[in-house]
C-alpha cells in the first residue's frame, strides 16, 4: 500500500525501528551495545555506493551548483571538512544556528536538486549550510543540511524548499519532522552541540535492549518496537511525526 502524502518519513522511521529491534535479537548488547545500536538508526535511510561511480563525481556537482549562485556568495566563506563541503556567512554566529532543514534528494536527483537548494538557501538568506562532498556524504540519508538561527526562519525556509523540491526524487531522513508531501526535507535541531536526530536514536536504542530484554528473546520485532516507542512516547518525545520537541519539553 502507497504511502499517505506527508507521512513518508514517519514510516521510514517506524520501519528503522523495527529492523533494530529485529538486530536486536540476533545480536547480543555486548557486541553491539546502545552505541553500536544508535549508530544503526542514526546511520537509516543511507544507500549504498555503486562501484561504478567516479569519486570525484560529488566535488563536480558541488561546483556546478556553486556556479549558479557564486555572485551571490561574496559574503558566505567556503570551508571543507571530512565528507563536507560548507558554507558560512561571514556576519553568523554558528553557536545560535541550532534550527536545522535538512535536504535530502536521491542520489540520482542531486544534478538538478542541489541547484536548486543552493539557489534557495542564498535567496532566503540561510546563514550556513553544508553538504556531503564525498561518495559517502551523497548517499547519506541527511546529505544536505540547513542551519538557521529561529524556528520560524528554519519552518519558512523548509517550507519553501519543500515545494521547490517537490517534483525530485526524495531519499529522506528517518527520525525527523516531514515537511511537504514527499520527504526531501525536514526538521530537526541542535542543542548544546548535539544533533537532536543523535540524541533520539541513542534513546530509541536503550528502549530497544530494555524491550528486548524485557520481552524475551523470541519476542517479535514489531512488540518490541512498539514497546520502545512507547517508552519515547512517554519521555515526552514525538514518535508520530518526529518533529523535534522543544528544548525542555522531554521528561528525560
Amino acid at each position: 500500500m502507497a504511502t499517505p502524502p506527508g507521512e513518508r518519513l514517519a514510516q521510514l522511521s517506524r520501519t528503522a525501528t523495527i529492523r533494530a529491534a529485529a538486530l536486536t535479537r540476533w545480536v547480543g548488547h555486548d557486541d553491539l551495545g546502545t552505541e553500536g545500536l544508535a549508530a544503526v538508526l542514526y546511520g537509516a535511510g543511507g544507500s549504498a555506493v555503486g562501484d561504478h561511480m567516479d569519486a570525484q563525481w560529488p566535488n563536480l556537482l558541488l561546483r556546478r551548483a556553486e556556479r549558479g549562485v557564486r555572485n551571490q556568495l561574496a559574503d558566505y566563506s567556503r570551508g571543507a571538512t571530512q565528507g563536507w563541503m560548507s558554507w558560512t556567512r561571514a556576519d553568523a554566529d554558528v553557536t545560535e544556528l541550532v534550527h536545522k532543514v535538512y535536504v535530502s534528494p536521491a542520489v540520482s536527483s542531486l544534478p538538478a536538486a542541489l541547484p536548486t537548494t543552493l539557489l534557495g538557501a542564498v535567496r532566503l538568506g540561510v546563514p550556513a549550510w553544508k553538504v556531503g562532498a564525498d561518495l559517502a556524504g551523497i548517499h547519506r540519508a541527511d546529505k544536505a543540511v540547513l542551519y538557521l538561527a529561529t524556528a520560524a526562519e528554519a519552518d519558512a525556509a523548509a517550507g519553501e524548499l519543500a515545494e521547490a523540491l517537490a517534483s525530485e526524487v526524495p531519499q529522506g531522513v528517518p527520525f525527523t519532522g516531514q515537511v511537504g508531501a514527499t520527504g526531501i526535507v525536514s526538521r530537526g535541531l541542535d542543542h548544546n552541540g548535539t544533533s537532536w536526530r543523535a540524541a533520539l536514536c541513542h534513546r530509541l536504542a536503550e528502549a530497544l535492549w530494555s524491550a528486548r530484554e524485557q520481552s524475551g528473546a523470541h519476542a517479535s520485532a514489531h512488540r518490541v518496537a512498539e514497546e520502545a516507542l512507547g517508552v519515547l512516547a512517554s519521555d515526552g518525545f514525538d514518535v508520530t511525526t518526529w518533529h523535534p520537541v522543544p528544548v525542555g519539553a522531554t521528561r528525560r
